[in-house]
Order: C-alpha cells, then sequence, then structure tokens
C-alpha cells in the first residue's frame, strides 16, 4: 500500500503525537500507579507466573533513565519497540524530506517474529521460575 504526501504526514503527526502524548504524562502515571488498587498483575499474583507483558512499564520508565540493560531484563519487547520506532522515525523523516512517496513497510512476517520471539520469551522467563532464576524479581526473593 503506497501513502500519498498527504497520508504520510497525518500518520507521522498521529503517531508522535501518540508518543509525546506517552512522553508526557508518564511521569505521572509512574508516580501515583502503586496508590491504585488494581495495580497488580492478576497473572502474577493467582498463578505466580509472569504474563507476557509483567516488567513493561518497569522497562519502559528504565528506557527514559537510558538504561537499556535492565529494561530488557524487564521486557525485551518495550526496548524493541523504542528500536523499531526509531528505525521507522528515520525512514518517515528521510521520505517526508525527500519529498517521495512511501510503502507500508511493516510486513506480515514481521509481526508474526515480534509475536513468536515474545512468546518464546514469555516461556522461557516462566520455565526459569521452576529452576529458582527469577531475573525481575516479584517471585523468587
Amino acid at each position: 500500500m503506497l501513502l500519498n504526501r498527504k497520508q504520510q504526514w497525518i500518520t507521522f503527526a498521529i503517531i508522535n503525537g501518540v508518543l509525546l502524548f506517552v512522553l508526557l504524562f508518564f511521569p505521572f502515571y509512574w508516580k501515583y500507579i502503586m496508590d491504585l488498587p488494581f495495580n497488580k498483575c492478576t497473572m502474577l499474583e493467582n498463578l505466580h507466573l509472569y504474563c507476557p507483558a509483567c516488567g513493561g512499564t518497569r522497562a519502559f520508565h528504565a528506557m527514559l533513565e537510558f538504561d537499556i540493560i535492565s529494561a530488557f531484563v524487564y521486557n525485551p519487547i518495550v526496548p524493541l519497540g523504542v528500536i523499531g520506532f526509531i528505525v521507522y522515525e528515520i525512514g518517515m523523516i528521510k521520505y517526508l524530506i525527500l519529498k517521495r512517496d512511501r510503502e507500508i513497510f511493516i510486513k506480515p512476517w514481521m509481526i508474526y517474529a515480534v509475536l513468536i520471539f515474545w512468546g518464546v520469551y514469555f516461556i522461557v522467563r516462566n520455565v526459569l521460575l521452576f529452576y529458582g532464576i527469577d531475573l525481575v524479581g516479584d517471585i523468587i526473593i
């Protein structure tokens, strides 16, 4: 699917607007999240296993502090998503400056690869718990 210039600018503006919103309001979210009654993961509390998204908020917070290693330990999907977003931004800026139409470059195999990686990570992280290895430190202390 080829996007014309207007569609490229609209896409670019929406994505960057969402990013700006998240970056502006994340500190407020992080400050008050512990005060909320529903701030715990149901799977973590009931099954004592990590869900695929466990650690995502902490990984995002670590990314904001440029602690890449901790972000990968908490949940690698977040830093990989940030890297993917940076690649997207560079590509969009290049195409907008060169005034060319751009094809959407997210292919179905890319989405499947991310989902498979996320699933394998979910399984490996929970299998490690049975051997007493808890990288995040929420279950085994």
